[in-house]
C-alpha cells in the first residue's frame, strides 16, 4: 500500500519541501528523487513518474527547488548553480531517513540538472576548473571559505532530457533576427516564410541543405552576440553603477524557431541501433507529428520572447558555439560545434564526468528532444555502466492516446523500464 508523507527539509545546503511516496510499510533501501527546475509546486510535487513508481515497488521523493512560484516568474532570475544545493538538500534528507540508495531522475531540464549536480558531488570544486563557464561560477564553499562537497548519489535516470537549458535555447533561437531591440528580421533567414520552406497552410516545413547551413549558422552567431552584450553590459554596471548598481534585464525575442519543429525530415531518426521498448534493436525512426496550428505569428508566440536577468541569461540560458560547425543534430560533442565548457547546464559536459549507472529514455514522438539528442547525451556519457532506451511513440510527457478506460501504454513501458533498471541495480 502506497503512503503519502508531507517533508519539511532543512539542513546546511537549503530549505525546502516535498513528499515523500512509501511503496511500503517496511524499510526500503532505495529511493528515488526526482526534480525539475522549471516547475511551480503543485508540478513539482505531483510529478508523474514520483507517483507511479510506488506502484511498481520503489519509494520516490519529489521537491521544490528554489525558484517554484518565484514572484519574478519561471526562468527571470533563475540561476544555475544554486539549485545544486537543493538537490544536496534532498539527498542528505533521503540518507538521513536510513536510505542506502539514491538515485537522481530528472525530466526535460531536469535531466541536465541531476547530471550537473552528480557531476559537482563526484569532481567537487575541481569540476569548474581550468575552463571556467560563462556563469563565472567558482564552485561552492561553506561560510568560512573551505569547499562544500554534496552528497553523492547512487544512479542518475535521464527521462527525455534536453542537451542543456542553453544548448536547448540556441537550438530554438530565431536565426532571422538581426536587430534585437526593434525585432528585425532578415527575410532569408526566416524560417516562417514560405520563399524559404514554410506552408502556412499545414503548418509544417521543409528546408533544402543550403537554408540549414545559413540558419544554424546565424543562430551560433545570434547567441555568441547576445553573450557579449550581456557581459559588456555587467561589466559596465560593475564599473560605473549605471544604468543599475547590479543587473539588468535582457530581453530575447524569438525563441521558437527551431526548424524540426515543423520539418519532420530532420531528426527523424538514429544514426545508431538502440533497443526499444517494442522491440530490438535497430535504426529507430521518430514517429512525431507537427502541432496543427499552422499560423507563423502563432508558432512565434509560443512563447515568443524570453526575458532574463543579465546573470541569470549567462547562467541558465548562454552557450559559446562556433557559427562554421554548429550542428544542432550532431550524435558526437566534437560535432556539434557547442563549447559545452562554457555551460554549466550542458549535460554532454556532465555526463563526461559521472561515474554512477545512467539510464537515459526518450520518446520517438518527442517533438522538444529529438532522437539525436538521446545518443549525443549516450555518447557523450563516461559510465561503464550507460544505456538508451526508446519509447516508442511517446511524446515529451511520456504519454501517448490510450485505448478508452486504459493505461497509456507509453508511461506504462517507460515506468517498467525505470523499475526493471532500479531493481536490478540497486534493488528496492
Amino acid at each position: 500500500m502506497v503512503t503519502t508523507e508531507y517533508v519539511p527539509v532543512h539542513n546546511r545546503f537549503a530549505s525546502l519541501d516535498g513528499v515523500l511516496r512509501r511503496a511500503s510499510s517496511g524499510r526500503p533501501r532505495t529511493v528515488v528523487v526526482e526534480t525539475h527546475p522549471r516547475r511551480d509546486s503543485v508540478s513539482n510535487l505531483s510529478a508523474w513518474p514520483m507517483d507511479a513508481l510506488p506502484s511498481r515497488g520503489i519509494d520516490t521523493f519529489a521537491y521544490n527547488n528554489r525558484y517554484a512560484n518565484s514572484a519574478a516568474g519561471i526562468d527571470v532570475s533563475t540561476l544555475w548553480e544554486p539549485l545544486a544545493l537543493d538537490v544536496a538538500a534532498a539527498v542528505q534528507e533521503m540518507r538521513e531517513r536510513g536510505y542506502e540508495r539514491v538515485v537522481l531522475y530528472g525530466t526535460s531540464a531536469g535531466g541536465p540538472l541531476v547530471a550537473f549536480y552528480q557531476a559537482v558531488a563526484e569532481q567537487g570544486n575541481a569540476l569548474f576548473e581550468p575552463e571556467r563557464a560563462l556563469s563565472g561560477f567558482v564552485g561552492y564553499t561553506t561560510p568560512d571559505g573551505a569547499e562544500l562537497r554534496l552528497p553523492r548519489a547512487d544512479g542518475v535516470v535521464l527521462q527525455n532530457a534536453t542537451s542543456g537549458p542553453a544548448s536547448s535555447f540556441l537550438m530554438r533561437l530565431d536565426g532571422s533576427v538581426v536587430d534585437e531591440r526593434d525585432v528585425v528580421r532578415d527575410p532569408a533567414l526566416d524560417m516562417f516564410a514560405p520563399e524559404n520552406g514554410f506552408d502556412p497552410l499545414t503548418g509544417t516545413g521543409h528546408y533544402d541543405a543550403d537554408f540549414l547551413t545559413r540558419y544554424t549558422r546565424a543562430q551560433s552567431e545570434r547567441m555568441n552576440r547576445l553573450v557579449r552584450t550581456a557581459q559588456e553590459l555587467l561589466d559596465r554596471m560593475r564599473r560605473t553603477g549605471r544604468p543599475y548598481l547590479d543587473d539588468a534585464f535582457l530581453v530575447i525575442p524569438g525563441v521558437r524557431a527551431f526548424p524540426a519543429h515543423v520539418d519532420l525530415t530532420l531528426a527523424d531518426r538514429t544514426r545508431g541501433t538502440w533497443p526499444t521498448t517494442e522491440g530490438p534493436d535497430r535504426v529507430v525512426r521518430s514517429t512525431r507529428a507537427v502541432v496543427p496550428d499552422a499560423s507563423a505569428d502563432n508558432r512565434r508566440r509560443m512563447p515568443g520572447t524570453a526575458v532574463h536577468t543579465l546573470t541569470s541569461f549567462l547562467s541558465y540560458r548562454a552557450v559559446l558555439c562556433e557559427p562554421a560547425t554548429y550542428d544542432p543534430f550532431a550524435t558526437e560533442v566534437g560535432d556539434s560545434g557547442v563549447h559545452d565548457w562554457s555551460s554549466n547546464t550542458s549535460t554532454t559536459r556532465n555526463v563526461a564526468r559521472v561515474s554512477v549507472p545512467l539510464l537515459i529514455t526518450v520518446g520517438t514522438s518527442d517533438l522538444e528532444v529529438h532522437l539525436p539528442v538521446g545518443e549525443l547525451i549516450h555518447n557523450a556519457a563516461t559510465s561503464r555502466d550507460k544505456e538508451l532506451v526508446i519509447v516508442d511513440r511517446a511524446d515529451h510527457a511520456m504519454t501517448r492516446p490510450a485505448p478508452p478506460g486504459g493505461p497509456d501504454p507509453a508511461r506504462a513501458a517507460h515506468l517498467d523500464a525505470v523499475a526493471a533498471w532500479v531493481e536490478d541495480r540497486f534493488g528496492r
